[in-house]
């Protein structure tokens, strides 16, 4: 039997959805309604149906193509560069010195933010006070601080504002809420991180933890204690750095976890072909870390920091490009700030987990109340490509150079405002790539004030 193909549309995307149909239809009856269907398409759809390569201005994707002359001269003195590298290590190992560092009103404060009725679930139905009334008392609220304890992950994790995996969502209706702004994901952890544990949720299925970049509930199981003679043998240790992306870390047979570029472990010896790092692999019965000695490539890993070079920016770019966006690093992914984050961590160069504070995290220069040729032409002079990031409110991109003069920046992205009859939306790019600050400028129905451009406030050079 012929099957019809009717359009449906909702808010996000459009669909072709096979629905039965009589048959022995005439064949310039199909040819009609295929056209009425593909013009609804380009109507309704317009946006989704380009690809980001098809946006314009077009700029090359080889992020070695930006490198100057002197991509092989480092930007930062080895000295300045072990100092930086020194007061990252201080602020990756500090949830190991001293007590909890955030407070019970940082626990609470989703409670207080995200309130029955006003937030959504996963089927686009509100959040109903029954559900918060049993998160609450998984909270434990009355235990916060009672472990205090030190501990590492041993997988990668998630942080999140809630002791469940339950996403949160604002309305659905809103342009740009929904899929994939799950309020609930804090951040992404890499595994071998330092912890402190306050304490676990009623059942004992998550622990309210703090990295050295946030705080927030985490799988159980995605964790262990560590005792003064795992941290005496740990800390001291040189560091390694991962630098390729989306790695299996195993023993033989034994898978022991996933890891991204910018995850630390310490080096226990250097060999011809291969580091040995000492990494966590589980926990024994009482609940301690476990090590492991493991060998890794010297492409795959490297010594910590790395030369900060503009060869090994783009080499690290490159590792990154195309990854899917993920919000608050929602399924392992990076959204823009874990992007920047994770690229200058192998460097020694320490940032925030958010946007807004990694704009404070060096030398600011205010953009706003410039043109769009008076912020790129500050940009060019005043800032230093693989080594100045670019923020405009809830975003933040790495300055990657020019192309015939015009701002290339390196940013993972969920999309472009539009507005078309009042209406505003979204067109989804949903990865990270090399963008110029007017990308999409020429899309029907983009929102000019929802342009890069003419949206950056800032600059901050991080040298």
């Amino acid at each position: 039997m012929t099957k019809k193909n009717f359009l449906h549309q909702n808010r996000r995307h459009c669909y072709l959805f096979p629905l039965k149909g009589g048959e022995g239809r005439q064949m310039k009856s199909y040819r009609m309604k295929f056209i009425v269907g593909l013009l609804l398409v380009l109507c309704f759809c317009p946006l989704k149906a380009l690809a980001f390569e098809k946006l314009t201005p077009k700029v090359s994707q080889n992020p070695f193509y930006y490198l100057k002359s002197d991509y092989a001269m480092p930007l930062l003195s080895k000295d300045e560069q072990n100092n930086r590298a020194s007061g990252a290590k201080d602020r990756f190992f500090l949830p190991w010195s001293g007590d909890f560092r955030h407070s019970k009103d940082d626990l609470l404060w989703p409670f207080n933010a995200y309130l029955p009725g006003k937030v959504y679930g996963e089927n686009e139905r509100p959040r109903e006070k029954r559900w918060f009334d049993e998160i609450y008392s998984k909270a434990h609220i009355e235990a916060f601080k009672d472990i205090n304890a030190p501990g590492i992950t041993i997988a990668e994790g998630s942080l999140r504002a809630f002791p469940t995996h339950d996403p949160i969502f604002l309305s659905p209706e809103l342009p740009g809420e929904g899929y994939p702004f799950d309020y609930g994901q804090v951040s992404r952890v890499n595994p071998g991180e330092p912890i402190r544990i306050s304490h676990f949720s009623r059942d004992n299925s998550f622990a309210y933890v703090e990295t050295s970049f946030a705080a927030g509930w985490i799988d159980s199981r995605k964790i262990a204690y560590v005792n003064e003679g795992f941290i005496d043998r740990y800390m001291p240790l040189p560091l390694a750095v991962i630098v390729k992306d989306d790695k299996v870390v195993s023993k033989g047979n034994l898978f022991i976890f996933n890891v991204k570029i910018g995850s630390l472990f310490p080096l226990n010896e250097e060999l011809l072909y291969d580091l040995e790092l000492l990494v966590p692999t589980g926990k024994d019965e009482a609940g301690l870390a476990t090590l492991e000695a493991v060998r890794l490539p010297r492409d795959f890993a490297k010594r910590w920091p790395i030369e900060f070079s503009q060869w090994n920016a783009a080499s690290l770019i490159d590792e990154m490009m195309g990854e899917t966006y993920g919000w608050g690093g929602m399924y392992g992914k990076r959204d823009c700030s874990a992007t920047t984050r994770d690229f200058f961590l192998p460097f020694g160069i320490w940032l925030p987990r958010n946007s807004s504070a990694q704009a404070k995290s060096g030398t600011f220069i205010s953009l706003e109340g410039l043109t769009p040729l008076q912020k790129e032409k500050t940009i060019i002079e005043a800032g230093t490509p693989f080594a100045s990031i670019l923020y405009k409110p809830g975003h933040v991109m790495l300055y990657a150079g020019s192309y015939r003069g015009r701002v290339v920046v390196f940013h993972n992205l969920w999309g472009l405002r539009t507005k078309s009859k009042g209406v505003e939306g979204r067109y989804v790019i949903g990865r990270s790539v090399l963008s110029t600050l007017d990308v999409g400028k020429d899309l029907p129905g983009i929102d000019p004030d929802g342009l890069l451009i003419n949206a950056i406030t800032g600059m901050t050079n991080l040298l």
